[in-house]
C-alpha cells in the first residue's frame, strides 16, 4: 500500500514571499508542510471507507515501503519582466523530517534578490500534526533580519478537516508585519482563507479557495483561486494548473505601503520522479498586475521554475 507524499499543489494562492503576492510557485515546493501528512490521511480513509487496510490499535497503518523521514527540496526561480523593469531571483532550500506518521516538521532558508531593493533572506519554520485521524493543524513561523522589501514577520496557523473521502475543508490566517528600510511605517496585513478540495481519485483534486484581507486595519480586498493537480499520469508524474484573480497587496518599488491593485495570475507545473527517493519538477508563471486604481497596466511577469525534491 502506498502513501500519496507526492509536493503537489493544495491551493493556487498562498504567500509569494519574493513578494507576498498570492502565487502558486510558493505553494509547488510544498512550502505548506501539511501536504505530506493530508495525503497518507486521505489514502487512509478512503481505504477504512473500502474496508481495506491493516488495523492496529484501532488504528489504519499507513507507510511507505520504504519510509523515508527526511525530504530536501531546492528550488530555483528567475522572474521576467516587461515595462524595463529589473529581474528578480530566488533560491529557496526546504528541509522537512517526518518522526512519525502524525507528525511533521519543516524549515526553510528563502534568499530573494529584488533589484532595485537589495537582497532579502527569509528563515522560516513549520510544523504540521494528525491530533485526529480527520483533522490536521499547522503552524508557520517567518522572520527576515533587516528586511527590504519582505515581511519582518510572518505567522500562520491553520487545519484541514476531512469530511469525506472526497472533500477535504480548508481554513488559513496569515499575519504580516512590516517595518522595512523602504517603508516609512510600520503596518501589517492579515489574510483569511477558506477553501475546499475535491478529490477524484487518490492523486487527483480541485481546490477552490478565497482570501479576505485588511491592510493597515483599513482597507479590505478579495482574492480567489483554482487549482487542479493531475496525478494519475504516466511513470507517477503530476501535472498542475493554476489561475487565481483578485485583489493582490505588492510592495512595489521603494513604495511606503502595499499598493491594493488586482491581478491575474495563472501557472503550470510538472512533477517527474527519477528514482523512488529523488524527482525533479518545473514550472512557469505568469502575472498581469494593474495598477491601483485598477485602470491600467502596471506590469507583466514571467517566472519559470526549477527544483528537485530528494527523500532519504
Amino acid at each position: 500500500m502506498n502513501t500519496r507524499t507526492s509536493l503537489v499543489v493544495l491551493a493556487l494562492f498562498c504567500l509569494r514571499v519574493d513578494s507576498f503576492c498570492q502565487s502558486a510557485a510558493n505553494t509547488y515546493v510544498d512550502r505548506k508542510s501539511q501536504q505530506r501528512l493530508t495525503s497518507s490521511a486521505h489514502l487512509e480513509m478512503e481505504n477504512r471507507a473500502n474496508g481495506e487496510g491493516a488495523s492496529f490499535d484501532g488504528k489504519e497503518v499507513i507507510q511507505d515501503k520504504p519510509f523515508y523521514p527526511w525530504i530536501v527540496v531546492p528550488s530555483y526561480s528567475h522572474t521576467f519582466f516587461n515595462k524595463g523593469r529589473e529581474d528578480w531571483q530566488r533560491e529557496t532550500l526546504d528541509i522537512f523530517y517526518q518522526p512519525d506518521k502524525y507528525l511533521l516538521l519543516g524549515g526553510s532558508v528563502d534568499f530573494v534578490q529584488r533589484p532595485p531593493n537589495d537582497d532579502d533572506i527569509m528563515y522560516s519554520f513549520n510544523a504540521s500534526w494528525y491530533p485526529l485521524k480527520e483533522l490536521e493543524v499547522h503552524g508557520e513561523i517567518s522572520h527576515t533580519p533587516d528586511a527590504n522589501f519582505l515581511p519582518n514577520n510572518v505567522y500562520s496557523a491553520g487545519f484541514q478537516y476531512i469530511l469525506n473521502p472526497k472533500v477535504t475543508l480548508l481554513l488559513d490566517v496569515e499575519q504580516l508585519y512590516f517595518d522595512t528600510n523602504y517603508s516609512s511605517a510600520e503596518y501589517d496585513i492579515t489574510q483569511i482563507k477558506p477553501g475546499v478540495s475535491y478529490w477524484f481519485t487518490e492523486k487527483s483534486f480541485v481546490t477552490l479557495r478565497y482570501a479576505h484581507g485588511w491592510v493597515h486595519d483599513e482597507v479590505d480586498y478579495d482574492y480567489y483561486s483554482a487549482a487542479v493537480n493531475f496525478g494519475d499520469m504516466p511513470r507517477d508524474g503530476q501535472l498542475t494548473f493554476g489561475f487565481a484573480y483578485g485583489t493582490d497587496p505588492e510592495l512595489d518599488f521603494g513604495a511606503p505601503f502595499a499598493a491594493l491593485s488586482d491581478a491575474y495570475i495563472a501557472s503550470v507545473f510538472y512533477k517527474e520522479p527519477i528514482k523512488p527517493n529523488l524527482s525533479v519538477f518545473a514550472g512557469l508563471e505568469y502575472v498581469y498586475r494593474l495598477r491601483p486604481d485598477n485602470d491600467k497596466e502596471l506590469y507583466q511577469s514571467i517566472t519559470p521554475t526549477i527544483g528537485l525534491v530528494w527523500k532519504f
